[in-house]
């Protein structure tokens, strides 16, 4: 199962990813319509991309009422925007806080761009890779670096 990977360490916080994103599938530069989302600990000066993690089960395509969301035959989480009634549902049910609506209430989640994710392809600090390893909920990397640092538990 592939899934976008992140090495919270080399992120600069740039937001090109978030930037490439909402343009690869919007053709406009919009945080509000990209699937990918930087979070800020200011804190300790540390930013960290939030996204898809392609979960099997997948907590959000459970949660659907209607069947919007499913898996595709690869394993990536894909919407019926026509069948999807915007409850919101979803983006609740997601342990990743990666699911967000758009303007319409509808799903913004990644689909990895139908195999080469452009943030991937594009990260200027090389922080995304597209691999096969385990997902980690943004909480517990950020506390994995940070005691890398000397800095928390």
């Amino acid at each position: 199962m592939k899934r976008i990977l992140i090495e919270a360490e080399k992120c600069a916080g740039c937001r090109f990813c978030e930037m490439l994103c909402s343009f690869h599938h919007e053709k406009k530069f919009s945080t509000q319509s990209s699937r990918i989302t930087v979070t800020k600990e200011d804190r300790y000066g540390f930013d960290y991309p939030i996204l898809c993690h392609q979960c099997d089960p997948c907590p959000s395509v459970a949660a659907c009422p209607t069947g919007a969301l499913a898996k595709t035959e690869f394993g990536v989480v894909s919407l019926n925007r026509e069948v999807c009634a915007g409850c919101g549902l979803c983006m609740n049910a997601c342990p990743y806080g990666a699911v967000k609506l758009d303007q319409s209430l509808k799903p913004v989640i990644c689909d990895l761009c139908g195999g080469t994710p452009i943030c991937v392809e594009k990260c200027p600090t090389k922080a995304l890779s597209l691999g096969d390893g385990e997902a980690e909920k943004p909480e517990e990397a950020i506390r994995k670096v940070l005691r890398r640092w000397g800095i928390g538990d």
